[in-house]
């Protein structure tokens, strides 16, 4: 009797055991970072094909970003994407839903032309002026990037909108007649609801009317910043409508999607080899290559971008600053003498309208030893940001070569010949006596022909000489923009020539050996993603 007893308390304490490890595993589980890193897909039920859509913004690397996100939004929804195309030139800055989709129909070259022939004043003339139609153009990404490679590798199907600039129920893609029901407007930064209500828009005459699934809408508040408003990975998955049209996708953190296997290979993906290159204008990477060349191969030179209109309102706003310093130390100061206090609040009245007066300040405002002492920073940060190695070699004496009997007249080159003898010095110098001689591809904003500008270049020059830009190579012949009159893309009258040069600068930047933007833009974020040549 004992023994049985005994044998069923062994039992009994086995059966515990099992039943309290099953209880335990759920929790490893959730607690075990290598089960939990990646999740799997969640399930989408739709009956119909499902489509989004936003509306672009900002330069090509802000552009760049909200497609980075659409390909995000449309793995976590299981939607094709309908993109707009590329705007190139003249770019406009993050507005309201609203105002953004306004601004969107309104870069309708079809219509605008129209407009502007018969001289008729619209809307879309105010905001679209035909005085700069030849300013900007819009181009299919596929022109730039392979897109085939995501419904390929990733299940992502993507159609361009090449055709009008209908969107929601006018959506040009679809046929341009939704049905309001199945239309879903989504923007957090726009509509402060967006979370736990969906707002409807829909053009109608005279302004917008907005529908709300649950409510009527409040009084519409005029934004001049985005509201800080998230979308969550659960909200998203349970958009039932066909056709969601987000407002801006530049900001990753408004969409929270879930850290699926999908996404972690997309993001790899995006960030090491997709949508990074912008190659597929075979004529254009022509041309990059050609530039390559001759600053002697890729790593074989640097990309200098100097941002002059942001670098001098950056200054401008330094001096402002440090202006309205002075002016607090001198009410202070003031505050002991009523005398005093007189003197410094004429003084307040006149320093404020200094600053007043350089709120909008440009370079030529600017007089010489402030451009030169801004140029002598921006040579500092240049010294702060190259390897110690180059800078020093930067820094060196150079040794007896074509290059040191170049420097040591102590004149720059500006004629295309003696430019020409400095670029075969420079690579010569670097290949043979000095790995480590910097040599820059230089892209700036007011000057196509930097040695030209020794008021604000001189710095510059002076420390690194073997700077060279666009001009240099269109005199030498070596760079010709005229393929893109045999571009079929490219047909709206636009100086297309013009409005591709940045994508070219990206192209020849990508081959460099490094990248250095002043000030910073989002264009230094994609430049880091470039493939190592």
């Amino acid at each position: 009797m004992i023994r049985f007893q005994r044998l069923l308390f062994y039992l009994l304490v086995v059966v515990l055991f099992f039943l309290a490890s099953f209880s335990l595993i759920p929790q490893l589980q959730r607690s075990s970072p290598a089960l939990s890193d990646t999740k799997s897909d969640p399930v989408v039920t739709r009956q119909e094909e499902g489509y989004l859509s936003w509306f672009p913004h900002g330069d090509f690397a802000e552009q760049q970003e909200a497609f980075r996100n659409a390909l995000r939004l449309a793995v976590e929804t299981k939607r094709t994407i309908i993109a707009p195309m590329l705007r190139l030139g003249n770019p406009y800055a993050w507005l309201p839903f609203e105002d953004l989709a306004k601004r969107y129909e309104a870069q309708d070259k079809t219509v605008l032309k129209q407009l502007c022939s018969r001289n008729q004043d619209d809307w879309r003339t105010q905001m679209e002026s035909c005085e700069s139609l030849n300013d900007w153009t819009e181009i299919p990404w596929s022109s730039l990037f392979d897109l085939k490679v995501f419904e390929r590798e990733f299940q992502i199907k993507i159609i361009e909108r090449t055709s009008g600039h209908g969107w929601g129920v006018r959506e040009s893609v679809l046929g341009g007649n939704v049905p309001i029901n199945d239309v879903l407007v989504v923007d957090p930064m726009s509509f402060d609801t967006n979370g736990t209500e969906w707002e409807h828009v829909e053009p109608a005459m005279g302004g917008w009317q907005q529908w709300f699934t649950q409510r009527k809408p409040k009084t519409p508040v005029k934004l001049t910043e985005p509201l800080k408003k998230v979308i969550s990975s659960s909200q998203l998955v349970h958009m039932n409508t066909r056709l969601v049209q987000f407002g801006a996708l530049s900001s990753a953190a408004r969409y929270q999607t879930r850290n699926t296997k999908t996404q972690v290979a997309l993001h790899r993906a995006l960030t090491k080899r997709l949508l990074i290159v912008p190659n597929q204008m075979t004529a254009l990477t022509l041309q990059a290559k050609q530039i390559t060349d001759a600053l002697g191969g890729s790593s074989g030179y640097s990309s200098l971008h100097i941002n002059m209109a942001k670098l001098v309102a950056l200054d401008n706003r330094r001096n402002k600053d440090k202006t309205e310093d002075d002016n607090v130390q001198q009410q202070e100061d003031a505050a002991i003498d009523q005398q005093v206090k007189v003197e410094s609040s004429q003084g307040e009245e006149s320093d404020e309208q200094a600053v007043n007066g350089t709120t909008s300040m440009r370079l030529e405002d600017m007089d010489k030893n402030a451009r030169l002492r801004m140029m002598d920073g921006v040579v500092l940060e240049i010294f702060g940001d190259i390897p110690i190695n180059v800078a020093v070699s930067a820094g060196l004496p150079i040794q007896p070569s074509k290059l040191q009997d170049i420097v040591s007249t102590g004149e720059l080159p500006t004629t295309p010949k003696s430019r020409r003898e400095l670029l075969d010095a420079c690579t010569e110098y670097r290949r043979t006596i000095e790995l480590r001689y910097p040599i820059y591809y230089l892209v700036n904003d007011i000057a196509e022909s930097p040695e030209t500008r020794p008021d604000v270049f001189g710095p510059l020059l002076k420390f690194f000489p073997c700077v060279f830009s666009k001009s240099d190579f269109q005199k030498w012949g070596i760079l010709d923009m005229s393929f893109v009159k045999r571009q079929s893309e490219l047909f709206d009258g636009a100086n297309h020539a013009k409005l591709l040069e940045p994508i070219l600068d990206i192209l020849v930047g990508g081959h460099a050996y490094s990248f250095f933007e002043i000030p910073q833009t989002p264009l230094t974020r994609f430049m880091s993603w470039q493939p190592k040549q």
